[in-house]
């Protein structure tokens, strides 16, 4: 719910921008707002595809070790709790020490693997930042050739402006006059 509240934030916050760009805009000049869907594009290409389908099995084989640890921690918690009755205390604590020592194992491997910032995260940067590159690129041409100021990436997620002509940009307007405000 929160997550569309902010997509929909989001839409209504462009959409009031580029409202605003077209009332400022020279009557001869009308302003031309294109979209694209950006996850329909990487899905139709095939290095985009090949890239996924690396990730993928890196998930599948991080997920297996995962898997395979977490039997083994399970088989050895299950041993120790129908053994510990007869266990001397220093048998006791030796196994209980492994059982934490895999429980963090397995803890620490998946924050390696597949937490935000992890091994994931980086490889799927390191491999899609090329495509995202040559994608936004070819928008851009695409936004001059058919000369659009704007062009919004229709998302289900997110909306996000992809290419904005840069004669729009008022970014150093209003950095003027945040600082004049500062300086008085």
């Amino acid at each position: 719910m929160k997550e569309k509240s902010i997509v929909l934030l989001s839409t209504a916050i462009i959409l009031s921008a580029l409202g605003f760009m077209f009332a400022a805009s020279p009557k001869d000049a009308p302003l031309k707002i294109g979209y694209v869907n950006s996850n329909l594009i990487l899905n139709q290409l095939p290095e985009a595809q090949a890239a996924q389908r690396r990730l993928d099995a890196l998930v599948k084989a991080w997920s297996d070790t995962v898997d395979q640890l977490s039997a083994e921690y399970q088989t050895k918690l299950d041993s120790y709790q129908k053994q510990s009755a007869m266990m001397t205390d220093q048998a006791k604590q030796q196994a209980q020490q492994d059982i934490t020592t895999l429980q963090q194992q397995i803890l620490s491997y998946r924050q390696q693997k597949m937490s935000q910032g992890g091994e994931l995260d980086l490889t799927q940067q390191k491999l899609m930042k090329p495509i995202r590159d040559r994608v936004y690129d070819v928008i851009a041409r695409v936004a001059k050739d058919q000369r659009m100021q704007y062009v919004v990436d229709k998302r289900e997620d997110l909306a996000v402006v992809l290419y904005a002509d840069p004669d729009f940009d008022i970014t150093y307007k209003v950095l003027d006059i945040l600082n004049r405000q500062d300086s008085k």
